[in-house]
């Protein structure tokens, strides 16, 4: 019988050993007894683990209060259930499901453990899934949330911080993404060591960060360290990929002077942020409670144009453009106009921030120019006679395919001559960061007819080489030269020299803002090709433009009205 017995028991250590990961201790906690399963998943041998305390497997992730809880549990003669991470003697860390026994003797204790590790990594995955950015290993905006909620509830004065790449959707255009997704990456690195090791800094998405920075009762130390976050931005290497220096914005709220909750701390530093960037960009701002009043009249603003837009209350008028060699035949700029619910009739300028959101932007030149279309329809379907309608478009109509797609299917369907369209584009919009894209949407107009027209030539920043790399068909000379045009003054001289040049170029030109019968002289004596401005007429409704096409009407005698 005894026999049988001491099989049975032999059986369940074979059993046991070959199942799980066995080792008995002492009540000192020293290892008596291993099995191979313990020395292949330590990457330990026998010998060197007797002896030994299970501090050589120990990974230094659980704290002291940890295991003070596991001894406190097994000297009470209790049985201690959990799961530990160990580090294996090659550095790798697993993952042990544990159940600890005091010995019936009080010899010691038998430990039982089963290797969880596949299941513990298949968790962290998923968790790193839903908490941190694939791109950059940042927290993302979901664990951004949770860390800023935390913070929140510990009610310690602290800041939150949002950062902004600037023109970073230029540098994908440019450069492509992957130095976009290059230059995120490194940005990351480069903030994260430019923080405290308590801070923290995530990914909201695309180009923005966030950051939860570490108590900042003084607004000035704040804005220093936010202006060398700034300057961290500045310094980055890949600068030299683009030829022009990278930088970032940054807006900030502290925690609790402007907001309690993490939702109003983000949308505050969101809106301090949009003054950083409507300031000049490349710097750094600390909300003011002045920020919150201008933001909510801006979405007011936003709300109210879009809701025009749904209403039929936005609406263009049409400015005509008349040639010397052939008055007759008039041209128009297309201009838009919002008419208010009290009736009140506003220029864009009246809503021009409402331009900064390129979605918003792109939607409202789609509307501009289906407007237009459909005009030059009707003039075509009457027979009337036009040299073409000018256009004014955005980088928000060019990032979006669409614009320049309604111009192709209206080209391609017969709608339209090409030669009638004419898109016009400012020198700001031609800087290095989007020239590139321009380049393409203009070569693609080019191919289909239609004409492109430099604005406001002359005030901005562009280099003369975009005249000679657009295919451009006309410049139009700003209205401040026209209105200072006087006898042998420096305007005169320079709208003189502009003209010549473009027509050294083979390009046409246009003068806006022409008000008086010497500006029409001089800009005659000057070879300028065509006029615009209240000489001829102001900006009219479509009906009142039909009129002023009418064959029978000589648009030449309005110059001298």
């Amino acid at each position: 019988m005894l026999q049988v017995v001491e099989q049975i028991a032999e059986f369940r250590r074979a059993a046991l050993d070959a199942a799980a990961i066995v080792a008995v201790t002492d009540r000192n906690g020293r290892i008596t007894s291993v099995n191979q399963k313990f020395c292949d998943l330590s990457g330990y041998s026998e010998d060197e683990l007797i002896g030994s305390t299970h501090a050589i497997v120990n990974s230094g992730l659980h704290d002291r209060a940890f295991f003070r809880e596991l001894y406190r549990t097994i000297l009470s003669d209790n049985i201690w259930r959990g799961v530990i991470c160990n580090r294996a003697k090659c550095g790798r860390l697993y993952w042990v499901d544990t159940t600890i026994v005091p010995n019936g003797d009080a010899s010691g204790f038998t430990a039982i453990r089963f290797d969880v590790t596949p299941l513990k990594e298949a968790e962290q995955q998923l968790w790193n899934q839903a908490n941190l950015d694939p791109l950059t290993n940042l927290p993302n905006r979901r664990r951004l949330i949770e860390l800023l909620a935390a913070k929140v509830a510990r009610a310690e004065p602290f800041a939150v911080a949002i950062l902004d790449l600037d023109h970073f959707k230029d540098i994908n255009d440019t450069a492509g993404h992957d130095i976009g997704d290059r230059l995120l990456t490194e940005v990351a690195a480069d903030l994260r060591a430019a923080i405290d090791a308590d801070e923290v800094i995530g990914r909201l998405g695309g180009d923005e960060f966030a950051l939860i920075l570490s108590d900042h009762r003084d607004e000035r130390a704040l804005s220093r360290k936010l202006a060398r976050l700034v300057q961290t931005v500045r310094a980055h290497p890949l600068s030299e990929t683009f030829g022009w220096r990278i930088n970032a914005s940054i807006g900030a709220a502290r925690y609790p002077a402007h907001g309690t909750s993490e939702s109003d701390l983000l949308k505050n530093a969101d809106i301090a942020l949009y003054v950083a960037k409507d300031g000049g960009r490349g710097r750094a701002h600390v909300f003011r409670k002045a920020d919150r009043e201008a933001a909510e009249r801006r979405a007011s603003l936003h709300i109210a144009v879009q809701q025009a837009l749904s209403d039929d209350r936005l609406f263009v008028v049409y400015q005509p453009i008349l040639s010397f060699d052939a008055p007759g035949i008039p041209a128009f700029e297309a201009l838009l106009r919002w008419q208010g619910t009290d009736g009140v009739v506003e220029r864009p300028s009246a809503f021009a921030s409402v331009f900064e959101d390129e979605r918003t932007a792109a939607e409202i030149g789609l509307f501009v120019l289906s407007r237009v279309i459909e005009q030059i329809e009707r003039w075509n379907a009457a027979e009337h006679e036009i040299d073409f309608v000018s256009v004014n478009a955005t980088l928000g109509d060019f990032r979006d395919p669409a614009f320049v797609n309604a111009i192709a299917d209206a080209v391609g369907t017969g709608r339209i001559r090409p030669q009638q369209l004419c898109i016009e584009i400012t020198e700001s919009m031609v800087m290095d960061r989007s020239a590139k894209m321009i380049r393409r949407a203009a070569t693609r107009l080019r191919e289909l007819g239609v004409k492109l027209a430099f604005d406001d030539f002359g005030t901005g920043f562009a280099s003369l080489s975009h005249l000679r790399d657009l295919p451009l068909d006309i410049v139009k000379i700003d209205r401040s030269f026209v209105a200072r045009m006087g006898n042998l003054g420096p305007d005169q001289v320079i709208v003189r020299s502009l003209i010549d040049l473009a027509h050294g170029l083979g390009i046409r030109v246009i003068a806006e803002g022409v008000e008086r019968n010497d500006q029409l002289e001089a800009l005659s004596s000057y070879g300028c090709d065509q006029i615009q401005g209240y000489l001829i007429a102001k900006p009219m409704r479509d009906t009142e433009a039909t009129r002023f096409v009418v064959p029978s009407l000589n648009p030449r005698a309005l110059w001298a009205a």
